[in-house]
């Protein structure tokens, strides 16, 4: 049998790629199956905190605020500011809330990490109020950076707000939410970073991605993990085991 010089040297690259992607593929399963983590000592655990989710499941969002503090005493908290209870009507800011928020976790020793931008924690993600919902592109990105500058400067210099997280999850595509705009999201991030030398962290979704472009635009990458994941596309919850 007479085989073509082509077709063998066909059969040697492919031969090498099998054993590339079989080393892949062994390393990624010995990097996260095989050996324990070491205990990290240092970790501290916080809470997260959003008033309008505490509304939603019809509770006192001050008293069940004051109750997080008072009954678990986390060291740190984070705080997800929405775009609009922060500004309801166009130009016309109420940070009273807020205010009200960051002065009762400061009484108790509690350290904050504030979540700016127009996609912050809890449903619907995109927190845009009524009167912004029919902006175009260009004129939502105006009002975004003006709502982010505005909350950065009025917290940056308060001791007790130690970093600031830009948008929540950006990259992952959730909620009810306009097509992602990465250019806006990347003046964001500057804007942040030219306003104050406090972290910013960017956040990622711990089912799919591999943290790459979230780590390229912060100082800190914080990754979220759920127990209990529900998958659309097989009509039913995965679970995470010990």
């Amino acid at each position: 049998m007479v085989f073509s010089l082509e077709k063998l040297r066909y059969n040697k690259i492919m031969k090498k790629m099998l054993w590339i992607i079989l080393i892949i593929v062994l390393l990624v399963f010995s990097f996260f199956f095989i050996g324990f983590p070491k205990e990290n000592e240092d970790a501290v655990f916080g809470v997260n905190f959003s008033q309008k989710h505490t509304e939603n499941f019809g509770l006192d969002w001050k008293e069940t605020y004051l109750a997080i503090l008072d009954d678990l005493k986390p060291k740190e908290i984070k705080i997800a500011t929405h775009w609009d209870l922060i500004e309801p009507k166009e130009g016309e800011y109420s940070f009273g809330d807020l205010d009200w928020q960051v002065s009762a976790a400061k009484e108790r020793g509690s350290k904050i990490l504030l979540v700016v931008g127009m996609k912050t924690p809890r449903w619907p993600e995109c927190h845009i109020p009524e009167w912004a919902k029919e902006l175009n592109k260009e004129e939502r990105r105006e009002k975004v950076l003006s709502l982010v500058e505005k909350t950065v400067k009025k917290y940056k210099d308060n001791d007790i707000v130690w970093a600031f997280q830009v948008e929540n999850e950006p990259f992952f595509p959730f909620g009810e939410c306009p097509e992602f705009d990465e250019e806006l999201f990347k003046k964001e991030v500057d804007l942040v970073n030219s306003l104050t030398e406090k972290p910013v962290i960017i956040t990622e979704s711990g089912e799919f991605p591999l943290w790459f472009k979230a780590a390229k635009y912060g100082d800190m990458v914080g990754v979220t993990m759920y127990r209990k994941v529900w998958f659309k596309e097989f009509n039913s919850y995965f679970f995470l085991k010990n």
